[in-house]
């Protein structure tokens, strides 16, 4: 008798033996370097991209280097494209930490110089990240959260590791602006990781779960940005970026920006960009790099008259007489056609601060939940949402302040038991502190109690 097995453990499996080609490499290697992709002219933008698998893009179509798993639909590829540099050099590698900026890493059968070597003096753009995942093993925690879940497991440890890598990227932008001097840099956080929702593409992950993972993300990215702040570089936020609750893994195949677990045409790794999400993330990128302009008038709304036009007629010994017509006997009159123009359409402005603090707070929620064995459990507590904007989040039960944080992932454990003593009663209540450009807003959501303090 066949035995049957489920579609989320086959594609479990497939994650596991995927692993190894993004995380190990074997032994025996041989030398490599990181040639430009193209070099047409001296003249023009010089483009730079260093990070780690979530831009290089294994596994998708043209694959430009097997070892790194570098793609030709990558978003360092699709935003040199749109930028039409003169010179661009992908140095971003799949497996990458951080001290690969500064190191050789072993990729499969190739040496993969130092990322930073990739830099001169010409260089002109430079693109920093995301970058830092591996160094926290986020590959290894994605694997355990779908397969046999990780919302029970502590995150002080992981938090305490991503702090400790701020002085790294501070040492990695004075190390790119030392390289190239000129190069304006941008420093690009991780996306939406998971959605807040499970599905049948995530394997075993609940909503805690993902939470779990996506808060671990979200940390990354904010101190990334802290660091950009702290050092007067531009960071691009791509959870900012509009559209990833209807474009996760749990979407429909070809709306996902991000893969689920399943093996799919354009062949991207499982929990990584697809080729789509990479061009939404190279477009949003390209709008941080040169925002849309100001509409332009339509064709129909008359040219504004020179000074030779607005100026008043003079008579001179060479003018002509100007002859004013009588005016014309009334008759019949045939209408004449008037000649129609079809406007420009404009395009749409970006969203302003308040638009996009607005849309950030409807997407908003709290979560309570119970996590541990019973003789230790804690009580949860949780923001998701936001978009990225979000600042700080004060919880409280009922009447009962309970904690504030102000990095991501917005949470707060607290024991069982003491809640008990303390006699916490009501809802659950998370007051959200928004900001985007000088737009605050603070706005509070509620859920019920999680069911062991009822």
């Amino acid at each position: 008798m066949p035995v049957s097995v489920s579609p989320w453990r086959s594609a479990i499996a497939a994650l596991a033996l995927a692993a190894p080609l993004l995380t190990v490499a074997p032994a025996s290697a041989t030398e490599g370097g990181v040639a430009p992709v193209w070099d047409r002219t001296a003249n023009g933008e010089r483009y730079v991209a260093l990070g780690d698998s979530f831009v290089a893009g294994p596994g998708l179509p043209g694959t430009r280097d097997a070892g790194c798993g570098r793609s030709e639909v990558n978003l360092p590829s699709l935003l040199a494209a749109q930028l039409d540099v003169a010179s661009f050099t992908d140095a971003s590698c799949s497996a990458a930490r951080t001290t690969h900026l500064w190191t050789h890493q072993q990729a499969n059968d190739t040496r993969n110089p130092p990322q930073l070597a990739a830099l001169g003096p010409d260089t002109t753009l430079v693109t920093l990240g995301p970058m830092g995942g591996n160094d926290v093993d986020v590959p290894g925690l994605a694997w355990t959260c779908v397969s046999v879940g990780c919302s029970q497991l502590p995150v002080e440890p992981l938090y305490a590791a991503i702090d400790e890598l701020a002085p790294v990227y501070r040492s990695a932008i004075a190390e790119v602006r030392r390289r190239a001097p000129r190069a304006q840099i941008l420093a690009i956080g991780y996306g939406v990781f998971v959605p807040d929702r499970s599905c049948d593409r995530l394997g075993q992950a609940t909503p805690e779960d993902l939470s779990h993972l996506q808060g671990v993300v979200d940390r990354l990215s904010d101190t990334i940005r802290t660091v950009a702040a702290d050092e007067d570089v531009t960071f691009v936020d791509l959870r900012a970026m509009p559209g990833w609750d209807e474009h996760s893994a749990c979407a429909d195949p070809a709306d996902q920006w991000i893969r689920g677990l399943e093996a799919l045409e354009d062949g991207g790794a499982p929990l990584h960009p697809s080729a789509l999400g990479m061009s939404a993330m190279a477009t949003h990128v390209l709008k941080t790099i040169r925002p849309p302009e100001t509409a332009s008038p339509t064709e129909a709304e008359p040219a504004p008259p020179t000074e030779a036009e607005s100026a008043p007629a003079t008579a001179g010994p060479s003018a002509p007489p100007v002859v004013t017509p009588a005016p014309a006997t009334p008759g019949p009159t045939t209408p004449t056609p008037t000649p129609t123009t079809r406007p420009r359409t404009a395009t749409p402005p970006p969203p302003s601060s308040a638009q996009r603090v607005t849309a950030a707070a409807k997407s908003l929620r709290v979560r309570a939940q119970c996590v541990g064995p019973r003789q230790q459990r804690r009580v949860r507590l949780s923001v998701s949402g936001g978009h990225g904007l979000v600042t700080r989040a004060t919880f409280r039960i009922g009447k009962r302040p309970i904690a504030t944080d102000r990095r991501a992932p917005f949470a707060t454990t607290r024991r069982e038991s003491a809640l008990r003593r303390a006699k916490v009663r009501g809802r659950v209540l998370a007051a959200v502190t928004l900001r985007h450009g000088a737009v605050v807003r603070t706005t509070t959501v509620s859920t019920r109690l999680p069911g062991c303090l009822r």
